[in-house]
């Protein structure tokens, strides 16, 4: 039962490990399933243990020495050591940031703040989202000075005429005003929904959800910065006020 919900939860990715022999059978089952192993270490019993990356979430799994069966999950010596946990967060820490972050740059993103600032945050931002009006009010005092921009991929979640805003907003002259001024004012109506939009909007706010998807993220907002090491963090929600610093940098008040 276990073993079919992990394969349910799989998306579609190619396999990222050059083999020079044939994978064991589970993986195999795996693989077509959408995972995508992207790491191999050695474990104990003459097992091997891989990665699996799928919807943003990163998973260890083992294989038996016969190579018929697989298990998900940590893997504990006598010591209460994850066996595994060195091979996960050396992924999780290279490969895998650098996946997010170029993926979050090819989406199609509003800019929010002077294109020059040298902090970039990116969030997703549906137009009916109450909660992604509060971080971008919250988030002024960083934008105004200078050094952070803010990259809204705008989706279309919340309600019906979400993805009508949403291509309002990227067909405008300026996207980044027309951000700007309907995030300024006292009510989420504020902006006309677009009834009829191009083909290209369209597939613009598609790709930016299966991004969304892809990135592990199902609610808005959804923000992603880089820490002081240069590691892709996730932020679910509206930040709290004691987070802000770590997503956007500390604020410089003089």
């Amino acid at each position: 039962m276990k073993f079919i919900i992990l394969i349910t939860l799989l998306t579609i990715a190619p396999w990222a490990i050059s083999q020079k022999s044939p994978l064991p059978e589970p993986l195999d089952l795996l693989i077509e399933q959408g995972g995508e192993i992207v790491e191999q270490f050695d474990a104990p019993a003459g097992m091997q243990g891989y990665i699996a990356d799928f919807r943003g979430q990163v998973i260890t799994l083992y294989v038996t020495s016969d190579d018929k069966y697989m298990f998900t999950g940590a893997m504990l010596d006598a010591q209460g050591n994850n066996l595994g946990e060195q091979a996960l967060q050396a992924y999780l820490s290279g490969p895998k940031s650098i996946k997010d972050w170029q993926q979050l740059e090819s989406s199609h993103w509003v800019l929010d703040g002077l294109p020059t600032a040298k902090r970039i945050v990116y969030t997703f931002t549906d137009p009916n989202c109450p909660y992604c009006k509060k971080f971008w009010q919250s988030a002024r005092p960083w934008v105004d000075s200078g050094k952070v921009q803010i990259r809204h991929i705008l989706v279309g979640i919340l309600r019906a005429d979400s993805q009508q805003k949403a291509a309002a907003i990227l067909t405008a002259d300026k996207p980044s005003v027309a951000l700007t001024e309907y995030q300024r004012g006292n009510s989420l109506a504020n902006l006309k929904p677009l009834a009829e939009y191009s083909a290209d909007i369209r597939t613009q706010l598609m790709e930016n959800h299966q991004i969304m998807m892809q990135m592990g993220v199902s609610a808005t907002p959804a923000t992603f910065y880089q820490d002081d090491s240069g590691v892709v963090q996730k932020q679910m929600g509206l930040p709290p006020e004691l987070m802000m610093p770590k997503i956007l940098g500390p604020l410089d008040n003089n």
